[in-house]
């Protein structure tokens, strides 16, 4: 086919008519309603058109291989890609994501330690590659297959396939709000799962959302710092026989959670240890991680420190282990009276019953670890909230002057 011949088919993202149709492919709340649209794009295109069309970017011509991909029904990842010598991009294949086939020694391999994922490649040829040229300033289709040797994915699956799973910076946001309050990933997943109305909606698995959370860690743990803050403990530890330090890490054997005390602060509160405050309301602004400061006050009225731990999160599991490790560096001396200082974000619509029912087990799951762990202590717990909202549903956990922006709320478990 001599395609220079041919009529020029293009397809413009700005176009206004396009681009109305574009942005409801990408942006509408309801998938259904983005597969009607989409059709009535990829129906009318034939394998002519395609080899006709021009994109203005690599990321242009990636987003439409994409959507036609969730349109007929498979994945797709990205394979072969062309440089020139000054490393800038000349071409870009994708192809289906069961292109190619598993590698002989991973099947053959008797010593495995654990089962074999189940195998996906099944040499399927599906392939869409574009390459720039320099005359258009266009990026122009040089290889296209449509054909696939393997049955599609029906519509109302096609949102698990791995090229289509994203989630959304709305989501990232509201994800990043409740885990600031606590909240623990698999419960965020229930909760948006009964926001978008079912499985089928939300556009991701809880797989997705436990690598972006673990991946968000990353980021905000710069690389060595760990490394020298543990580094910096141990040598205060040389020199303050009576200095204590505890460490825990993750699964991948990254630091998680770390406690620090001195021989100062455990001599106060030998003596001043009557009255613990344990402060949670402490963000470090390097690290976006939560600072929990146990203080107390001596015979002149004046705060004292008894210890400090960096934490991964604000969960109960995590909250239960600062108690437990200063209850360790402290001989296993508890105090009389215990202050618990917690804040509380309105990261979302307060009418949202559902949410603040998580918020109050999660207050109620801390004080229990509290009560477990302090079984002779007083307990005042105060919540810091962001909103007055919150004045109903706290009414259960017998809430005393609440205004609208704190609440004070007093439980004597002492017996």
């Amino acid at each position: 086919m001599d395609k220079g011949k041919e009529k020029e088919f293009i397809i413009d993202l700005n176009d206004e008519d396009f681009d109305y149709q574009y942005d409801s492919i990408v942006k509408t709340e309801s998938d259904e309603e983005a597969i009607l649209v989409s059709d009535k794009i990829f129906n009318d295109l034939t394998i002519e058109d395609i080899w006709k069309m021009e994109f203005s970017s690599v990321e242009e011509a990636e987003e439409f291989y994409n959507l036609f991909a969730k349109v007929t029904g498979f994945s797709v990842r990205k394979d072969d890609v062309k440089r020139d010598k000054n490393q800038n991009i000349v071409s870009r294949k994708w192809v289906c994501s069961k292109e190619g086939y598993r590698h002989r020694v991973c099947l053959e391999n008797e010593n495995r330690k654990r089962e074999p994922k189940a195998v996906t490649r099944v040499g399927c040829e599906a392939t869409f590659r574009i390459g720039f040229n320099k005359q258009m300033n266009k990026w122009v289709v040089k290889e296209f297959m449509a054909d696939h040797n393997h049955p599609l994915v029906e519509q109302k699956n096609v949102q698990f396939l791995r090229s289509h799973r994203v989630i959304k910076n709305a989501d990232k946001a509201q994800l990043n709000a409740m885990r600031s309050v606590g909240i623990g990933t698999s419960q965020i997943v229930d909760y948006m799962v009964q926001q978008s109305g079912g499985y089928n909606n939300v556009g991701f698995t809880k797989k997705d959302l436990y690598n972006h959370v673990d991946a968000d860690r990353r980021v905000h743990l710069r690389d060595g710092d760990a490394e020298g803050a543990l580094a910096y403990l141990c040598g205060k530890s040389e020199m303050d026989p009576s200095f204590y330090y505890k460490y825990n890490v993750d699964e991948d054997n990254h630091l998680a959670n770390l406690f620090w005390a001195d021989s100062t602060s455990k001599l106060d509160y030998s003596c001043f240890g009557d009255v613990l405050a344990f402060d949670t309301t402490y963000w470090t602004n390097a690290y976006k991680k939560p600072l929990v400061i146990l203080v107390g006050i001596n015979h002149h009225h004046q705060t004292i420190v008894f210890g400090s731990a960096l934490l991964v999160d604000e969960s109960v599991s995590t909250y239960t282990w600062v108690l437990e490790t200063f209850l360790d560096a402290m001989n296993n001396k508890k105090p009389l009276f215990l202050l618990l200082l917690m804040g509380i974000k309105q990261c979302v619509k307060p009418s949202r019953g559902y949410f603040q029912t998580l918020v109050i087990d999660y207050v109620l799951g801390i004080f229990n670890a509290m009560h477990s762990l302090m079984s002779m202590s007083k307990i005042l717990l105060i919540i810091f909230l962001s909103a007055c909202s919150w004045k109903a549903p706290l009414k259960n956990l017998n809430v005393h002057g609440m205004t609208c922006w704190k609440c004070l709320i007093f439980m004597d478990i002492s017996g």
